[in-house]
């Protein structure tokens, strides 16, 4: 029996596989002529002949790579697989530039330095913050640069989020903000003459049904602290201003929570929506959070229990219309029972701005943290 199964063991070994360096360097391409890459089939930049590139998949006419976040392709005729290791680039890109001509992709921050390549113009991309004057960017799967001159930065509308506010701060959470920097940045905004708007607004304007004013902002909070009634609050009624706290519903009343007086009394300047009721979690098993493997029946039930947990402390307040995935997770069967629960928005943590087109239920936010200036504040409102 022993020998039986160490035969067996012995057997499965052969068929597992390792994670090797192998698929990283099959999946990088030389450029042999200069080549006019595609989103479906509109013309939307161009690989410089020599320069390398990473590639995502293949099919029969097709190389497909990335250019910021969109997916694109180009022929294979027109490069050559090579064996050398594959960039490994930051993934987030929350500035939305549009170019407004041939722009320039440069291998470093200096515009004398090798071109990859260059984008057409009038189009729509996404890049990462800016560094000094270059924007970085994912150019075919490597690391490039644009001059920031040669584009616009589109500003959108940027949806603040924040979690708890204390006094004086202790540990290294940077989701914890000392409320004095808080006090400042709600002063900059009422000093630069920002307006300040509702998830409901979002949406309609999300659907062209509303204008919004140029500089509006949405400030949200998560989780549902203590710290949004008694810091928060009266910061933001000093200013008139209006923002949106998601709840986790589970916890209303627990300590450092939110009980149900302060959500009362605090009503007139925040409107309460929806965290879940207790889907905020990992399983520590899979590393997944709890939304992105409940079955599609759990999930609505827990989100309806959330809206109806805070309508029955909020009965004169609209239904609950809005979202906020924890962690920013969720997979399509958490989209569709949202929408089911009566959700009309969902936010994640995605950082960028919001932009008509995007989809209400994959909305983005600007995080705001403790180790962030006003400088990098200001940049943030503005998109950059």
């Amino acid at each position: 029996m022993k020998k039986l199964l160490l035969v067996a063991v012995l057997l499965c070994s052969l068929f597992i596989s390792t994670p090797t360096t192998e698929a990283a360097t099959t999946s990088v391409i030389k450029i042999a002529a200069t080549t006019p890459v595609f989103k479906d089939t509109e013309k939307i930049a161009v690989f410089s002949k020599g320069t390398i590139h990473t590639i995502t998949k293949s099919d029969q006419r097709f190389h497909y790579t990335k250019i910021g976040d969109l997916e694109v392709k180009f022929s294979k005729q027109k490069a050559k697989m090579i064996h050398q290791d594959a960039d490994q680039l930051k993934s987030a890109n929350p500035v939305r530039l549009l170019t407004k001509k041939h722009v320039k992709i440069y291998s470093n921050r200096n515009i004398k330095s090798t071109e990859l390549g260059h984008i057409q113009p009038k189009q729509v991309i996404y890049t990462q913050r800016l560094r000094g004057d270059y924007y970085p960017i994912v150019f075919g799967g490597k690391t490039g640069y644009i001059y920031r001159k040669d584009v616009k930065v589109q500003k959108g509308i940027p949806v603040l989020m924040y979690h708890d506010l204390v006094k004086k701060k202790e540990g290294t959470n940077v989701s914890i903000l000392e409320v004095d920097k808080f006090k400042s940045q709600m002063a900059y905004l009422k000093k630069n003459n920002w307006h300040t708007i509702s998830t409901d607004d979002l949406t309609l304007w999300l659907q062209k049904k509303i204008k919004l004013p140029e500089k509006s902002v949405l400030i949200t909070f998560d989780d549902g602290y203590s710290s949004t009634a008694d810091l928060a609050y009266p910061i933001l009624k000093s200013h008139r201003f209006k923002a949106t706290a998601f709840l986790i519903a589970s916890r209303i009343e627990r300590p450092g929570y939110l009980t149900e007086e302060q959500i009362r009394s605090t009503q007139d300047v925040i409107s309460y929506q929806n965290h879940t009721y207790d889907l905020h979690g990992f399983n520590s098993m899979t590393g997944l959070a709890l939304l992105e493997y409940t079955p599609r029946s759990a999930i609505y039930t827990d989100l309806t229990m959330a809206n109806q947990k805070i309508g029955s402390i909020l009965p004169e307040q609209p239904p609950v219309s809005a979202l906020a995935y924890p962690y920013g997770l969720r997979n399509t069967e958490a989209i569709r029972a949202s929408k089911v629960a009566g959700m009309k928005s969902a936010y994640t943590i995605t950082e960028g701005n919001v932009f008509q087109g995007d989809s209400p239920f994959h909305l983005k936010r600007q995080r705001v943290h403790s180790g962030m200036s006003i400088s990098d504040f200001e940049r943030r409102l503005l998109g950059q």
